[in-house]
């Protein structure tokens, strides 16, 4: 057997090791603590978290209001390209009437800049842009900046939107100038998971409120509480969501009309999580009307919802409502 011994002649030397940098320390040299590296991006704690007017009551309202595809037939593509260009593609058909319509949209973020691009066209040939800066004139602001034009019928609207949010704050205040114009604001304060928010609508030309709603509700990881009052304080809502364990979870909402001479509506509803994968839901009001919902969420970024709305009261009649979505993610 022969060994090979490496002749330094014809390898280089191995590069020097780099030098450490030091700092002197009561007369002795000690080395640098490596470069702190900055920490990555958390979202607040739910007690010190912005929320929207429109977030009082959101657990509950998703929870009845969500997943229940029971209108018509809903075909959606989604898809996002190497470069961070998003694309979304929907079509819908109605079950009542048989109308069918779409959309077509497309979303371009610049994280550099702190600017969104984005472009719709509808079936209804409305085209829409808007283009969003966020962070970039403060940390915590959010300019919106709409225009829609319909070439069919001349049609256009222009609305400006500006929104704040920092340290359980929000604010927000849009102008529509092509109606009115209207002045639309809303703004809801978070102190330890209680909120109390209001949104009102004010039309310049009229100078007149024509609209204003009050909400107060309370958040916690296992339950959130709402009472609202909208339409001018006309129409009260109290609700109740619980998650009771990870599998459960169960709420009800209470609504009442006061120019209404009707008592008032309880409707109940519930979802159970079969797996990661699927869930089940169910709800049901004081009028009889109950509501089914599943979904499933296949390989390859498929998700599909099915449900229904059937009356109780009238099983004998075509009054029942079936529906489902099915949507590509990719």
């Amino acid at each position: 057997m022969f060994r090979y011994s490496r002749d330094p002649r014809f390898y280089p030397p191995p590069p020097p090791e780099p030098k450490k940098q030091t700092f002197v320390l009561n007369g002795n040299l000690q080395p640098l603590p490596p470069p702190m590296t900055k920490p990555p991006m958390v979202k607040p704690p739910m007690q010190y978290r912005a929320f929207a007017f429109r977030d009082i009551g959101k657990s509950i309202g998703d929870l009845l209001g969500k997943d229940y595809p029971i209108n018509g037939i809903k075909l959606e593509a989604k898809s996002i390209t190497s470069n961070g260009v998003f694309f979304l593609a929907n079509g819908f058909r109605d079950a009542k009437t048989g109308a069918i319509s779409g959309e077509m949209k497309t979303k371009y973020h610049d994280k550099t800049n702190g600017i969104t691009y984005t472009e719709s066209w509808s079936s209804n040939n409305v085209l829409s842009s808007t283009i969003e800066l966020f962070n970039t004139l403060s940390p915590g602001l959010k300019l919106e900046f709409n225009g829609s034009y319909n070439p069919s019928n001349g049609n256009k609207g222009t609305k400006v939107t500006a929104e704040y949010r920092k340290n359980g704050i929000f604010s927000r205040c849009n102008v529509d100038l092509f109606k009115g114009p209207i002045v639309n604001s809303d703004f809801c304060i978070n102190q330890r998971g209680l909120l109390i928010g209001a949104e009102t609508a004010y039309n310049l030309r009229d100078s007149k409120l024509i609209r204003y709603n009050l909400g107060v509700g309370y958040n916690a990881p296992g339950y959130s509480l709402a009472l609202q009052a909208f339409e001018g304080l006309n129409t009260y809502s109290a609700s109740y969501f619980h998650r009771v364990n990870p599998q459960i979870e169960a709420g009800t909402k209470a609504t009442w009309n006061k120019n209404k001479a009707g008592p008032v509506n309880v409707e109940f509803g519930t979802r159970y999580i079969l797996n990661r994968d699927a869930f089940v839901k169910a709800k049901i009001d004081m009028n009889g009307r109950l509501g089914l919902g599943f979904v499933q969420n296949l390989n390859n970024g498929i998700r599909v919802s099915v449900g229904g709305s059937f009356d109780t009261k009238r099983m004998n009649e075509n009054v029942h409502k079936v529906g489902m979505n099915i949507s590509f993610n990719q």
